[in-house]
């Protein structure tokens, strides 16, 4: 075991010569493997957008204006009909 460990720390002082290529490419795995890692083991786990100050965007809202914009483009609802019939 000790011969090897001798062996493998006399490879660890040879110099080699890298193209730009490979640096990039090494860099570039890296810095997404960091990201993958931070995203698997942080604590937090759910992500919120977004300050909850009261501006934003909400469902009711939208349907109401969508309603409105219906009814002046002359626009039917055709469940809206079939709902006054029954």
């Amino acid at each position: 075991m000790e011969k090897r460990w001798e062996e493998f720390k006399a490879t660890l002082s040879d110099e080699r010569s890298m193209s730009k290529k490979e640096f990039l490419l090494m860099m570039a795995v890296c810095v997404l493997g960091g990201i993958v890692f931070g995203m698997l083991f942080s604590p937090r786990k759910s992500m919120v957008i977004g300050s909850h100050n009261g501006n934003g965007y909400d469902e009711d809202d939208k349907k109401a204006k969508d309603k409105k914009s219906k009814k002046k483009s002359g626009v039917v609802d055709w469940e809206e009909v079939e709902q006054k019939e029954l």
